[in-house]
């Protein structure tokens, strides 16, 4: 990808560098980025680099505002090692996440703060002009909003459902316009790097460099909100697949003759485990006056969502509470085989449906010791994501921050 327009912010403090200089430069900032304030021995050994060449970049990076000291590590019996981090101020981040409801945005700083906190509105996901249009005008918004210059933001990450090559910028099931594809067009407007991703592929990145699952090497992240995403972490990298399109798992086929799903065929794991599911028989127990939400539904329209569910099963509503595990329990079967195939360390639950904790979590795991082979799944540990509603953000910034840097660096080559 070539940003030709644009002179970012971080090639601005660090012009004047030798391109070997500069290329350790960018891994330091990305590495304090990545895993925050960090003492030189350790950014020596995760980086291969001498203790006196690292010492030597961080005093420059610390003069040209990049790179700041800040406080002091565990000590191992000698004195505390002082730690470094990125600037509050040295550069920035926008994280935007879709649904086919709603867009929320949120803009980090160089710590990898949520300074903005999250900022939502209503966008409509479809394949109508008029819907770029609209988020090119709130992105406009949200920037000029958020107080901070244009040019100090360094990436734009935006994250939503469908079929996403992120590679070549394209999202064949939204905001898809055939020659020119939502990223360049987004990026052309901007004047600053866009990267867009599927929406489960960006929270599993998010889990994995920030969340639960740091550190590990083999892992599945499923996104549970109306539909079921899936993102890979397999042998310590995220797996895209041959076109871009791994993960969709919610789409296999489990039911002989069943519902209709949204992907044109019949009886796929989506219609009886996805959050359109729960919903829909909930909205039936609704009807029947089985559950304390019948206060939501006026003149015979649901407001029923899947975060009311959640909330309403947290509150003690049983038949939310029973629903919740029927799902769980089709969820559980889909995932013993996903177990079986992929041997995975840990599998990792976020989006709204995993708010609602062991009422989601015990029948899952009820399924899998039914359907799995013990050997296999035994040692599989389930962890639902701590980040809440901040996922989905959090996941579109980890998109930009997985690529940004490396884009620095083939420019600069």
């Amino acid at each position: 990808m070539k940003i030709d327009f644009l002179e970012n912010v971080l090639t601005q403090k660090l012009s004047g560098l030798e391109q070997k200089k500069f290329i350790a430069s960018v891994k330091i900032i990305k590495d304090l980025y990545v895993n925050g304030p960090q003492p030189i021995a350790n950014i020596c050994k995760q980086l291969k680099i001498s203790s006196p060449n690292a010492f030597a970049i961080l005093s420059d990076l610390i003069e040209r505002g990049v790179i700041e000291r800040r406080g002091y590590g565990e000590s191992n019996g000698g004195r505390k090692p002082e730690l470094y981090r990125v600037k509050d101020d040295a550069f920035y981040i926008v994280g935007i996440d879709m649904d086919i409801y709603q867009t929320r945005f949120s803009l980090f700083n160089g710590a990898r703060e949520n300074i903005t906190g999250i900022k939502a509105c209503q966008i409509p996901l479809n394949n109508d002009i008029k819907t770029l249009n609209k988020l090119i005008e709130e992105i406009d918004r949200f920037i000029k909003e958020s107080g901070i210059e244009r040019d100090k933001i360094v990436g734009v990450g935006l994250s939503f459902p469908g079929l996403v090559d992120a590679i070549n910028g394209i999202n064949y099931t939204y905001l898809h316009f055939g020659a020119r594809n939502v990223r360049d067009v987004l990026q052309e407007h901007l004047k600053i790097p866009v990267f867009v991703e599927n929406d489960a592929k960006a929270i599993s990145l998010a889990v994995w460099r920030f969340g639960v699952a740091k550190g590990r090497k083999n892992v599945l992240v499923l996104y549970l909100d109306w539909g079921i995403g899936m993102g890979m972490i397999l042998n310590g990298r995220l797996y895209r697949g041959a076109n871009g399109f791994s993960g969709e798992f919610s789409h296999i086929p489990v039911v002989e003759n069943g519902d209709l799903c949204i992907c044109g065929k019949l009886g796929c794991l989506q219609t009886i485990a996805a959050g359109t599911a729960l919903v829909k028989l909930v909205e039936e127990g609704v009807k029947s006056g089985k559950s304390s939400l019948s206060s939501v539904a006026e003149n015979g329209n649901s407001n029923i969502d899947v975060k009311s569910v959640v909330k309403a099963a947290l509150n003690g509503d049983q038949y939310c509470i029973n629903t919740l595990s029927a799902i769980g329990k089709n969820l559980g079967r889909g995932i013993s085989i996903l177990i079986q195939l992929y041997n995975p360390e840990m599998i990792v639950l976020g989006g709204a449906m995993a708010e609602a904790g062991h009422y989601l979590t015990t029948p899952i795991q009820q399924a899998i010791n039914t359907y799995s082979i013990s050997q296999i799944s035994d040692g599989v540990k389930m962890e639902v994501s701590k980040m809440g509603k901040e996922i989905g953000v959090n996941g579109a910034m980890a998109v930009a921050m997985e690529d940004v840097f490396d884009l620095f660096l083939k420019n600069h080559k």
